[in-house]
């Protein structure tokens, strides 16, 4: 009950704080009708909720073995035999399944719901030229084996690109590549349409010059190539923020990047956030439940106002993580669970000091 009753407080201050500094400016901005609104806010909510799910289990924490200090429950379990350890097991159990739950929550829910929020505001709201579904710009897939496919654009209907050059790489050297007018897929694979291609005997760029060409030259009007895995439905994808993206499609960029050469901390940082943040919700029952067990720290007063500034402290520390993973100061991993870390100390040693 506690729990379900934070959460929903907890959402509901966030949406209103939100709404008045950033909903009702949009909405005299661009004379935005509530329908619309509400139908971007309702796509907010699971943001909101993962949000408000650690503070959630914190103040149900604190609140619940707050209870049992303050009736005297906690010294009669004790008096039979049961340490603290014992007692707060279940919780950290219940912290556990709903660390993964989050997890999982974020994973099929939160990422297409950031999706449509974003396009309702663009397009909806802020009344933006919708990027064309059929057409793709500045095409850059990457396939398995080191493959990746360059192109000016991609007709998704046609399953056809234009001006596209295919490169191999391997340990940042292009060993082969192709330059074709264009690219169509059939249903036996990909064919470069009127082009040539060179396997490379000295290290490449992404963008070779002629005068820096050399090795077996081929010219081709049509070519098979099979070594190709890209799927036209993996080219036709349009670019989206890492945020609105499952684990799996992120870890298939940074892979792209890599292969690039491009920066992607970024998302590694991201990715790891995936799966570092949700056991936010273990930590705080963690800490929570040694200081909730102490019945001169257990007013409900009082941890309501730990559960706030405990919440505060963990999202700075996280932000703080995000911040310094994303420019390169400490290692992606350490950036995602920096609040982890700092905070999964601090509750060992509670659970350690507390009076067993």
């Amino acid at each position: 009950m506690v729990l379900t009753t934070t959460i929903l407080a907890f959402t509901l201050i966030v949406f209103v704080v939100d709404f008045v500094e950033v909903g009702w400016r949009l909405m005299q901005r661009y004379n935005v009708g509530l329908d619309i609104m509400a139908l971007y806010y309702i796509n907010y909510l699971p943001f909101y909720i993962i949000l408000a799910f650690p503070v959630a289990m914190l103040v149900s924490t604190l609140f619940t073995m707050g209870s049992l200090a303050r009736n005297r429950e906690l010294d009669v379990m004790k008096a039979s035999g049961l340490s603290l350890y014992r007692i707060v097991t279940p919780l950290l159990c219940l912290g556990f399944v709903f660390s993964i739950a989050v997890m999982f929550f974020g994973e099929f829910v939160l990422t297409g719901c950031e999706r449509r929020k974003n396009e309702i505001k663009n397009y909806q709201i802020e009344k933006r030229q919708q990027a064309s579904k059929s057409v793709r710009e500045n095409i850059k897939v990457s396939g398995e084996n080191g493959w990746i496919i360059l192109g000016e654009k991609y007709n998704v209907q046609k399953m056809e690109g234009t001006n596209v050059r295919v490169h191999r790489i391997v340990d940042n050297r292009i060993v082969k590549s192709y330059a074709a007018k264009s690219i169509i897929h059939s249903d036996s694979g990909w064919i470069l349409i009127s082009g040539s291609g060179m396997e490379h005997s000295g290290k490449m760029t992404i963008s070779p010059s002629p005068a820096n060409l050399s090795g077996h030259f081929i010219k081709f009007d049509t070519l098979w190539v099979p070594f190709l895995t890209q799927s036209p439905e993996v080219m036709a994808e349009l670019p989206i923020p890492p945020r609105q993206m499952n684990f799996f499609d992120l870890q298939r960029r940074i892979e792209q990047k890599k292969i690039l050469g491009e920066l992607f901390r970024k998302e590694q940082v991201e990715l790891f956030l995936k799966i570092t943040f949700p056991f936010t919700n273990f930590i705080l029952v963690l800490i929570g439940a040694p200081l909730a067990a102490n019945p001169r720290r257990s007013g409900p007063s009082v941890g309501f106002g730990l559960a706030i500034i405990i919440s505060f402290v963990f999202f700075v520390l996280v932000r703080i993580g995000q911040s310094l993973g994303n420019n390169g100061k400490i290692p992606p991993l350490l950036a995602a669970s920096l609040g982890n870390i700092v905070f999964i100390t601090i509750g060992v040693f509670l659970l350690f000091k507390a009076r067993k």
